[in-house]
């Protein structure tokens, strides 16, 4: 499938509560009317969780909504609508700065992450280390994971959002079962790949057609 991930910082006068009830109602119902999603997930940024590391802190990223669609075509008669087009208008209203990212996920299937704990995992472009797979490989207690074959990325088309200013070398989504496996992947990333984002994340699910 053709993945939309946007990447999203809240606006400065918003705290992160009126940012988090604004994107869940009224934005999340906006954008789960988008024709053709086949999954819609909103991933709540938790800054102070042990799966949340300096690095991804630092980039000021508040969430990271992603949507699935069955292929190109799909992704680009939902991102032409009349009902992203009122997005974007809503989008005003809380987002500070954006950016979108646009992969395939390999058609991996997706847990509806009931009983897991999510992270996603970001390599800003010019980290030192990107072989994402590879790292995974090396981490606790995996239960599933998709690596994003990333087609496409910048400021988000018809969106008068400034632009976040991230650019993405590789991203992933990551679920584990136990605190204990976020708290021992992190220190294995902190040693081996310091430029990794980790962001641990709450997720709330709009769209799921598995």
């Amino acid at each position: 499938m053709i993945v939309s991930t946007s990447l999203i910082r809240r606006r400065d006068d918003l705290t992160n509560e009126q940012f988090r009830r604004h994107w869940l109602d009224p934005h999340g119902p906006l954008t789960a009317q988008l024709p053709g999603t086949r999954y819609y997930d909103q991933n709540h940024v938790l800054p102070d969780a042990s799966g949340t590391n300096a690095t991804a802190r630092a980039l000021r990223i508040d969430g990271f909504p992603i949507l699935a669609f069955d292929n190109a075509e799909r992704r680009r008669e939902a991102h032409t609508s009349p009902q992203m087009a009122a997005c974007n208008l809503d989008s005003r209203d809380f987002i500070g700065a954006v950016s979108r990212v646009i992969g395939d996920d390999g058609s991996a299937p997706r847990p509806r992450s009931v009983g897991l704990i999510k992270q996603l995992l970001l390599l800003p472009s010019g980290g030192a280390a990107s072989d994402l797979p590879g790292l995974m490989s090396m981490l606790d207690g995996i239960e599933t994971s998709i690596v994003h074959d990333i087609l496409e990325q910048g400021a988000a088309p018809n969106s008068t959002v400034p632009f976040i200013g991230v650019d993405v070398e590789a991203f992933a989504e990551v679920w584990t079962r136990t605190r204990q496996d976020i708290e021992r992947n992190a220190a294995k990333l902190a040693d081996i790949a310091a430029s990794l984002a980790t962001f641990e994340v709450d997720v709330v699910n709009f769209i799921w057609n598995g």
